[in-house]
Formats: structure tokens, sequence, C-alpha cells
């Protein structure tokens, strides 16, 4: 994320998103009753035109529109806000119609709020300071299966899953190595066509036994820019179990820094470990939160972004005020997505978890 210009006092914020991250930290700032200026294309009809469903010319402008519906499709890279038109061209659109834009990677918006919360402050600077850290593209492969996903900082994209078609070794070796061998073949090339999509930075490739040993140099011998990027480790399994696996480990944080997805992980494992040992270094639910806010005992605060836009708005004003108080008090805020699974788990907690620096007892 670019952030151009921030203006807290005037309400404003100039930023330009420059990844499917950066969409996604929008989309988690946004509210109803915002305003979002940005490029975006209209049909507009001349008078003799109106009447014909088809007519009309779709021209490119810059409008600004204040929210009242906005949703993100993780699956589709795609933003999309519906709401009234506050300022524009007055010449080529009227005022208070509506409209709806797709917000565009590499171009310019303005959000404006009437008072810009902390949380969302916190989204913002997150997102700025995560911005030059790597994707990492993992490769979980098991004997004749393949799983290989992208991990980006607030949600883990499954690209390819499937199994293919191998004879058994002991029934017949040349036919197996031959099989094998368009296995990999296979997969590299869907590892091509990922790298020029997404060009992660760091693929890592797990699985058990000599399967990924042997992957890794059908690489060597075939491409060596993707052979650059590899790093080999072990999982106990293939697909998706493996997959968790590797996101459990340190090992993607420690290559890719700071890669949030593990991150979260390891927090909400830490979480359950806790509360399975009853150490009394944790506590969730909103009311035991703010009592051991109280006590200045949160060392990490955990929270599930979609708490960011519950009804209740004095709750809201609450979590805000917890998240202003953690950071006086110099805890550790963490706000965790809903579109990766630990960020789910929370949510079922709550919404609101905190590892602790001592032990206390909940309410």
């Amino acid at each position: 994320m670019k952030v151009i210009k921030k203006d807290y006092k005037h309400g404003f914020v100039e930023l330009i998103p420059e990844n499917i991250d950066d969409l996604y930290a929008i989309y988690r700032i946004l509210q109803i009753g915002d305003r979002i200026k940005a490029t975006t294309s209209r049909r507009i009809r001349r008078k003799e035109e109106e009447g014909r469903a088809d007519s009309g010319e779709r021209l490119k402008m810059t409008l600004e529109i204040e929210i009242e519906e906005f949703a993100f499709h993780g699956f589709g890279d795609n933003l999309r806000i519906k709401g009234t038109i506050v300022s524009g061209p007055e010449d080529l659109i009227s005022i208070g119609t509506y409209h709806s834009l797709s917000l565009s990677l590499m171009e310019k918006a303005r959000i404006t709020k009437k008072e810009w919360r902390p949380i969302e402050r916190k989204i913002l600077e997150d997102i700025e300071k995560s911005s030059m850290l790597a994707q990492v593209l993992i490769v979980t492969i098991e004997d004749n299966t393949a799983c290989i996903s992208m991990v980006t900082q607030f949600s883990v994209k499954i690209i390819k899953e499937y199994a293919y078609s191998v004879t058994r070794k002991f029934s017949d070796e040349k036919q197996h190595t031959s099989e094998m061998g368009k296995f990999f073949n296979e997969t590299l090339q869907i590892l091509k066509d990922t790298d020029q999509q997404y060009t992660p930075q760091v693929i890592i490739l797990a699985g058990p036994g000599f399967t990924p040993e042997n992957f890794q140099e059908f690489i060597r011998t075939r491409d060596s820019v993707l052979s650059g990027k590899l790093r080999r480790v072990h999982a106990s399994t293939g697909g998706r179990v493996g997959l968790k696996e590797v996101l459990s480990k340190k090992l993607p944080e420690k290559i890719a820094k700071d890669q949030r997805v593990a991150y979260e992980t390891r927090l909400l494992e830490e979480v359950f470990k806790r509360i399975g040992q009853d150490t009394g270094t944790v506590t969730y639910g909103f009311e035991n939160v703010k009592n051991a806010l109280s006590m200045g005992a949160i060392e990490t605060l955990l929270i599930s972004d979609d708490q960011l836009r519950i009804d209740n708005i004095s709750r809201r004003m609450e979590i805000d005020k917890i998240v202003e108080d953690n950071a006086t008090m110099r805890g550790n805020t963490v706000l965790m997505s809903i579109h990766h699974e630990s960020g789910e788990q929370l949510s079922k907690l709550g919404g609101i978890a905190a590892l602790l620096r001592y032990p206390i007892k909940d309410n």
C-alpha cells in the first residue's frame, strides 16, 4: 500500500492499493457513510438516446460517492462499492444518483470519514509496514498428490489441488518413473504460471518421504529461477493438512519475516494451548479482556476483524478504547482476518482474546 497523504484532522487519507492484501485492508477500514473518491467508468446517455437499454457511451471519470454497500470478493480480487454520488463532473452526472465502482489496483483513492477510529488507523499502519513483505507460495506434495497455495498477508488461497494417476512402483518400475515424470512436469508448469502471475519471493516445498526431494531435483535441472526460490521443509503429510502443518511452524515466518497468516495461526494455537493447560495466562470474551486490561496484564490482544462492523455502536466504541488503552500500556494488538481459519476460530470465542503477561483469575 502506498499512502500518499494522511490528514486525520480533516478526516481523509489518499492511498494507492498495490495488491490484493491492500484491497482487503481498505475493505476492513470502510464503514457505511464514509466517502470514497476514485476513478471509475459510467454509462452516459444523451437525451436523444434515452429509453434505449443498450444506448449511451461508457466514460472514464473521477467520482466521489457516499458508501451504502460494499463487498470484498477475495477469489475475484475485487472490492465493489455502491453509494450515492456526492461529487463529480456535473455536466455528465446527477448528484445524488447511485453508482457502483470497483476499486482498482495501482489507482489513487481518497477515503473520507467523520472520524478515524484507533482500530482503523492501526489497520492502515499495519498494511503500510508490511507492504514490502514477500508473498509465499507453499507446495505440499506426497506420492501422486499436490496442493499449491499462495499465502498472502491476510489469506491462504488454494491455487490448485489435485491427484495424478501413477502406477505403483513395485508393479512396473519403468511405467512408474514415466508417470512420475509427467506428474512432476505438470506440477512444475503450474508453479511457473503461478510464479508469473504472483511473483512470490519464496516457494516452500513440503511433504513426507522422498517425493519433495525428488521434485526439488526435478526443478533444479529445469528452471534455475524457481529453484533459487525453493525452501524445502518436512511435513508429515501432503494436501491441505500438510499446508496447515507448514503454517503452524515458524519457518514461513522466518523466511517471509512476518507473514500474517503464519503469525496468526501460531497465536491462536498458543491461546488454545494455554486454555488447555489452565495456566491462567490467557483470557477471552469482552468482559474478561476488559478486566485483564484494567490490571495491565495484556501482552498480546487479539481481535477478529468482524468486530469492526458489529451493529452495537457503544460496544464498538468500547473496543476502540481497549485498543487505545492497550497501546498506551505497551501491549501488542493483532487484528485477525476472518477470511482465515484463525480469525474464524477467534470469532467463535467472542471475537476477542488476550495472551497475558502473568496469571489472573477471570471474573
